[in-house]
């Protein structure tokens, strides 16, 4: 999560005020917090496609935010739990264990647009009678049964793990606080602009 209160620029702003700006700065500050959020919700989804192989729709809608208000003049941009789950390892690395018997890894079957096997793509093989699933030379996984003029022989198509190791690819925080320093002063103003235009 990044939570994003920037108290300096605002002490800068208020210096250069009328009394009744000062009087709609609170409400100017949250309005402007809450857009520079959205600003980096909307930058950290496009960069997923630059540093991530083929996101899913489900993996560009990971971020979202928390609005900033009068009373709590800070606004956060978070990734949703059950994109977490896995774009944990994008962001940070580390070692990821399976949460069943074991990881399954991809070899040789046919995967969708987006790099991922079909759903019910392990129930689909393991019904035709030439594949199984076991142990092959030590080596986990379900295989096929290849028949040819040379002989028989067996072809891995998806491998069993219990552990795969990630590297950290995704830079959310230098992006986040990137997109931060460019968009708040603008956005800070804005409000500002627009506060004053509707004060009474």
């Amino acid at each position: 999560m990044l939570s994003i209160s920037v108290q300096t620029n605002v002490d800068a702003v208020r210096k250069n005020l009328t009394d009744i700006a000062k009087k709609q700065l609170p409400f100017a500050v949250a309005k402007g917090l809450t857009a520079t959020a959205k600003d980096v919700q909307g930058k950290l989804a496009q960069a997923l496609t630059q540093h991530i192989d083929r996101p899913t729709p489900f993996t560009l809608r990971a971020f979202a935010v928390t609005p900033a208000t009068k009373s709590k003049p800070y606004a956060s941009v978070f990734v949703r739990p059950d994109q977490w789950k896995y774009l944990t390892y994008q962001f940070d690395g580390g070692d990821r264990r399976p949460t069943g018997r074991a990881l399954v890894l991809p070899k040789s079957v046919k995967l969708n647009q987006f790099g991922n096997m079909q759903r019910r793509a392990i129930k689909q093989l393991l019904a035709k009678k030439n594949v199984f699933s076991g142990v092959v030379s030590g080596v986990p996984g379900i295989y096929l049964r290849k028949r040819s003029p040379a002989g028989n022989g067996l072809k891995l198509l998806i491998g069993y793990a219990q552990q795969a190791r990630y590297r950290s690819r995704y830079p959310f925080k230098e992006l986040a606080e990137r997109s931060v320093a460019k968009a708040f002063d603008r956005n800070l103003q804005r409000a500002i602009d627009d506060a004053l235009a509707t004060a009474r």
